[in-house]
């Protein structure tokens, strides 16, 4: 038997043509955009770890601190002896601020305020739980307040300066700022700010101190006599 063709025939090969042709070019289509995503590859990598050096090294965490208000409430001998004991309250009005206008800051340990009079520790207060977690570009207020059961402890010589202060009515004493911070994937550093306090005792009466701001300078570790 003869095979005839005619109009119908002829539009099946055409469509079947032009079938073959878009597969064709689809799959040339697929081949150069495999490879030119295998050559983008090392360059994405490269520009992904270029960001990641940059946060990891170029933006740095850090804070800044400050003293809006601070208050000597008493600061009176306990008992004498080898040692002086007394027994200090002091209140402080502290903004902490984070710089960064991107990211946010988490504390990998507590942030921790400690006073000293004449490099001996008299207390410390938390100002900031490790994990706490500080947004970008925002200012916290904390409130502290120094205080505990057990008096503080000083030194022939610490009783001595205190003696010589408090015949002025001023008292000086250092807030110390210390604890770890991180920014982004491992960009981690310690934390250390001495924030030096001009505390002057209450006047009587109804008269109010003005304390004037301070900002707290970063500094390195301190060694404390305890």
């Amino acid at each position: 038997m003869a095979t005839t063709s005619g109009p119908g025939s002829s539009a099946r090969n055409s469509h079947r043509l032009r079938d073959l042709c878009c597969d064709l070019q689809a799959q040339r289509n697929a081949t150069s955009l495999l490879k030119c995503l295998l050559f983008a590859l090392p360059a994405l990598l490269v520009l992904a770890a270029g960001v990641l050096l940059v946060l990891r090294f170029a933006v740095t965490p850090q804070v800044k601190a400050y003293v809006e208000d601070a208050r000597l409430i008493s600061f009176v001998l306990a008992t004498t002896g080898p040692s002086f004991l007394y027994n200090v309250s002091i209140s402080v009005a502290l903004t902490v601020r984070n710089t960064n206008g991107a990211m946010a800051i988490k504390y990998t340990k507590p942030l921790v305020a400690t006073f000293l009079f004449h490099d001996r520790r008299l207390y410390n207060v938390t100002v900031a739980d490790e994990g706490h977690r500080h947004r970008p570009l925002k200012r916290e207020l904390h409130l502290l307040q120094t205080a505990g059961e057990t008096p503080c402890v000083l030194d022939a010589a610490g009783g001595e300066e205190f003696m010589k202060q408090n015949a002025t009515g001023v008292i000086k004493v250092e807030m110390r700022l210390s604890g770890r911070i991180t920014l982004g994937i491992g960009n981690r550093r310690l934390l250390e700010l001495s924030c030096p306090l001009t505390l002057q005792r209450p006047p009587p009466g109804p008269d109010v101190v003005v304390f004037p701001e301070v900002d707290c300078i970063p500094d390195k570790p301190k060694k404390i006599v305890f």
